[in-house]
């Protein structure tokens, strides 16, 4: 019975694998054939959608109230209006000091930015859908100040990215229902305040509200000659009874034998240098950091039609024209995840326009208001800037806020650059990008404060000089744009 029951199951166990080499046993299906996972990283918006889209909203008033006497103004807003959706970067912190519980927070070499609750319902009116968040301002008034600008833009309608009660809500994606599909934005910033950033939670420990972080680590590449000057330096300033530590004769030789061993990099007053062929700033980003938006991104255009990646930045390269090196990396590392158009701001002047995979990348769209009127400045602020003051008004005076940051501005926005941007409309056509046109703009530097700031349409002569210099920057980057009736166009086949 025993010799029976083994053949039988010899048997079946031949018949079996016969049976598997004859006929296969199909994969299980993982997804529905009609619902394709990657039919979700395309873009679905409709025919003839189109974004504006601008830099940094800097605004601490309302101002449509001025738009009946200000034809150049008003045709931006027409720009705006006409637009399926706008986004711009909102910098700033919504606080009403004598009725919201908060504290100014200006950070070392800063002021703390603060606008009229009026300022955010304005920007709705001039037709603003969406406005990105993480900046270095975001936490100019603490958390107390974050929640009610949150409370104060939802309030007014606007979708809002890039700041939360801890990393997780910072990074994701919000959403904007436009008749013409679902429009999301990730917003993130590589420029903060030491505590900034938020924080997820872990065990006990609680997460800790914040904006979406992309923290870089900054480097520098000297010619060999003046590499080897730094050295010089490093080694003077590393020599027995010129450190604090007790260094002994053997530890000192250690030392010198690991920084002979790397012969080409040495590390000085807490930065990385190394020698090259000529002089660079370099970047490299937090890999965590790097992994967390790319799959903020990835869900976030898997829930919508198009998505819109946003960074503030003020890493730049040497010039202020050039994008800091790590850009580029995050740009098309956005858009591979499935970014529609990602969108830099931070570095208050234009930069770079490129076109990655028929995706555009706006490197900097530089600034679209910029509110010399900022009141209250708190005393940290003058405390900071007293010898500043000194010299600017005597030892006798009382500055004003409009004192201050008169003084202040003018040691870093002495710049006509910074009164000049553009507005950017894309327009998509059958799922890809089909053109672009730049809309220059004037933000009216030297006039008073009460007019300075605001964006009007360029004139002719100030308009080509805008657009002739983002031609000569974007052209590195393999972009071409037209200058037609002064407008700047970028076609797409």
């Amino acid at each position: 019975m025993r010799r029976y029951f083994l053949a039988t199951i010899s048997a079946l166990t031949v018949a079996a694998g016969l049976g598997q080499q004859l006929a296969p046993t199909p994969t299980p299906r993982v997804f529905d054939p009609k619902r394709p996972p990657e039919r979700e990283f395309e873009t679905g918006i409709a025919d003839g959608f189109t974004l504006a889209a601008v830099g940094d909203l800097i605004i601490s008033r309302p101002l449509t109230q001025a738009l009946p006497n200000d034809p150049g103004f008003a045709a931006v807003v027409r720009i705006l209006e006409g637009a399926d959706a706008a986004f711009g970067n909102f910098e700033t912190a919504v606080v009403d000091p004598a009725r919201v519980l908060g504290h100014p927070y200006p950070g070392q070499g800063d002021v703390a930015l603060v606008a009229e609750p009026a300022a955010a319902r304005d920007l709705a009116r001039m037709g603003f859908d969406v406005v990105s968040r993480a900046n270095n301002h975001s936490m100019d008034w603490g958390v107390e100040g974050m929640r009610e600008t949150t409370r104060v833009l939802d309030e007014a309608g606007l979708v809002h990215a890039g700041v939360g009660e801890n990393r997780a809500e910072a990074r994701a994606a919000r959403y904007f229902e436009s008749p013409a599909g679902r429009l999301a934005l990730v917003s993130m910033a590589s420029t903060f305040s030491e505590h900034a950033p938020a924080m997820s939670p872990r065990g006990r420990a609680p997460g800790r509200p914040g904006l979406s972080p992309v923290r870089v680590t900054r480097s520098y590449v000297l010619p060999r000659d003046a590499f080897q000057q730094l050295r010089a330096v490093k080694t003077t300033m590393d020599a027995p009874g010129l450190r604090c530590e007790v260094t002994s004769p053997s530890t000192l030789e250690s030392r010198k034998k690991a920084e002979r061993e790397a012969s080409e990099k040495i590390r000085f007053l807490d930065t990385q240098f190394r020698a090259g062929e000529r002089a660079a700033v370099h970047y490299e980003i937090d890999p965590g950091d790097l992994a967390e938006i790319r799959q903020s991104i990835r869900q976030g255009k898997q829930h919508s039609d198009l998505l819109v990646a946003t960074i503030h930045s003020h890493e730049t390269g040497l010039g202020c024209e050039e994008p800091g090196d790590f850009l580029p990396i995050l740009a098309r590392a956005s858009i591979d995840a499935g970014a529609g158009v990602f969108i830099a701001h931070g570095e208050h002047r234009l930069m770079p326009i490129e076109i990655y995979k028929g995706r555009p990348i706006f490197y900097s769209l530089a600034n679209f208001f910029w509110s010399d009127i900022l009141e209250p400045i708190p005393e940290e602020t003058y405390e900071a800037n007293r010898d500043l003051l000194t010299r600017a008004f005597g030892e006798a005076s009382r500055p004003t806020d409009a004192d201050l940051l008169a003084a202040w501005n003018a040691g870093s926005f002495d710049d006509p650059r910074v009164f000049e941007a553009v507005i950017a409309v894309t327009r998509w056509q059958g799922g890809r990008v089909s053109e672009i046109r730049l809309h220059p703009i004037d933000l009216g530097y030297g006039r008073r404060l009460t007019s300075s700031g605001t964006p009007r349409l360029a004139s002719p002569e100030m308009a080509r000089s805008i657009l002739e210099r983002l031609q000569r920057i974007s052209k590195p980057y393999g972009t071409r744009i037209d200058i037609e009736e002064g407008v700047g166009v970028i076609r797409l086949p």
